[in-house]
């Protein structure tokens, strides 16, 4: 049975996970970044859809670099260059890059989004620029706006970096709802929306997760204030079934049930 292990300080992707790319094993030491359970979807939607991964891919927010490595393990990707803000995390992903046998494959770079904090790293990505495939990306929740800020920055600064027909696998939970992705087609110009291609089941919104219960709130205030409304799923037997953030909240609040969301990845492709 294909499998993820994981405990406090590494994580195994056994060979019927990655259906051929071979074991993995990444250290996420204390203080740097673990697999959750949208990392794993992105890191699923890598294998189910490496048909579509070749040259040269940059992994924005690159964390310990499971992503990058994955990634590196396809026969059609030449190069891959993990961008991310973390030194501790770059640490970490130069040392998995090289216990996984792909240090020659790929570059780790500490950066904020795809500006590299290191002025001697500038002339690595500025050589990306047009010259880069495809970008993989799990982004954190932003702060200070709807949650989607740094969903709309990897799309942004893609442009600058993708040649014609480039493609990006974006993690965009089912919470954010439809409404806001579908604005990323269509207000960042360039992108075409081509999808879903990974996706958990019905899973729990964990609000005994601080963090996830902090976005909670995040999100009940931008509907307040008049944004969009977020879209989560009150009961698993019906998908049809959907909340907003200020019910979930209400409801946790009320009686303590977390609701339901989906760990997604989606597809955009790049229209020069």
């Amino acid at each position: 049975m294909a499998h993820i292990d994981i405990d406090s300080e590494k994580s195994t992707l056994d060979e019927a996970y990655t259906q051929g790319l071979g074991r993995l094993e990444f250290y996420h030491p204390a203080g740097t970044f673990s697999l959750t359970p949208a990392s794993e979807i992105l890191l699923r939607a890598i294998v189910d859809n490496r048909a579509l991964l070749h040259g040269v891919g940059i992994d924005w927010g690159s964390g310990v670099g499971c992503q990058a490595i994955l990634a590196a393990k396809i026969d059609t990707v030449d190069s891959m260059v993990g961008l991310e803000i973390s030194e501790d995390n770059v640490a970490a992903a130069i040392r998995n890059a090289k216990e996984n046998a792909v240090d020659e494959m790929v570059c780790f770079i500490c950066a904020d989004s795809y500006s590299p904090i290191n002025s001697n790293d500038d002339q690595t990505v500025q050589a990306l620029k047009g010259k880069v495939d495809f970008v993989l990306s799990n982004p954190p929740s932003s702060e200070g706006d709807d949650g989607f800020g740094y969903r709309r920055a990897v799309l942004h600064g893609a442009r600058e970096f993708l040649k014609k027909d480039g493609i990006v696998f974006l993690n965009i939970s089912f919470q954010y709802g439809w409404e806001r992705i579908r604005a990323l087609s269509e207000d960042i110009e360039g992108f075409c929306y081509k999808g879903v291609i990974a996706s958990t089941d019905c899973v729990p919104f964990d609000l005994s997760r601080p963090d996830l219960l902090d976005c909670l709130k995040t999100y009940a205030k931008e509907e307040l204030n008049g944004g969009a409304d977020y879209t989560f799923l009150s009961n698993k037997a019906d998908e049809s079934s959907f909340i907003n953030a200020r019910t979930a909240l209400e409801n946790f609040e009320r009686v303590g049930t977390s609701p339901l969301t989906k760990w997604q990845t989606h597809l955009f492709e790049y229209k020069k």
